[in-house]
């Protein structure tokens, strides 16, 4: 299968299960600041599956970032590989990130939207999790403006849980400039996720 093809395919697939959501869960969204489709960077707190299907469903021609574990999972893995995401290996550390960023790069001039969960991995609602220090080489490697996403997706559908409770997220981002230094980075981002 294509690529365009099983982009299209998934799209199609999130858009589905957010409207299911909504219908049959009475779980919506508020959104305020900047779409999500005017970066090529999308900095994201990572709750809950929500965001996931969420950020699939409207950025334009997103990959992830992810563990290359996820790749493992029958049928959902081999979608995660021909959606052309990037798998890394944890514990290859520098090596990894040498990988991530010139993958980054590649993309962004391929016009795609790259997707990063900065604490790397779901974090439980009204917690924030450590940002990791590779993503700010990131941003400082793409010299482009990212879009930070907040929300509140696991006070409705918990990253342990099954049961989706009803109500509204509220998503707010932030446009980021990657001029600031690291520390600054580190503290806008976690200043927005709270």
């Amino acid at each position: 299968m294509s690529y365009s093809v099983c982009l299209k395919i998934s799209k199609l697939w999130c858009r589905y299960n957010l409207y299911f959501l909504k219908l049959f869960c009475s779980l919506s969204y508020t959104y305020d600041g900047p779409w999500v489709n005017s970066s090529q960077l999308i900095i994201s707190k990572h709750q809950s599956a929500w965001e996931t299907l969420f950020l699939a469903a409207y950025a334009e021609k997103p990959i992830f970032i992810l563990k290359k574990e996820l790749l493992r999972i029958p049928l959902f893995g081999w979608c995660l590989f021909l959606l052309k995401n990037i798998a890394i290996d944890r514990s290859d550390g520098v090596t990894a990130l040498k990988k991530i960023m010139n993958s980054c790069n590649e993309h962004i001039a391929n016009k795609r939207t790259l997707i990063i969960f900065p604490e790397g991995t779901r974090v439980p609602y009204g917690q924030t999790g450590t940002i990791k220090k590779g993503i700010f080489k990131i941003i400082e490697s793409l010299k482009i403006t990212s879009l930070v996403l907040n929300h509140d997706a696991g006070k409705y559908w918990s990253r342990d849980s099954f049961i989706i409770k009803p109500g509204s997220i509220a998503i707010k981002t932030l446009s980021l400039d990657y001029t600031a230094k690291a520390d600054n980075l580190n503290t806008i981002i976690r200043e927005h996720f709270n």
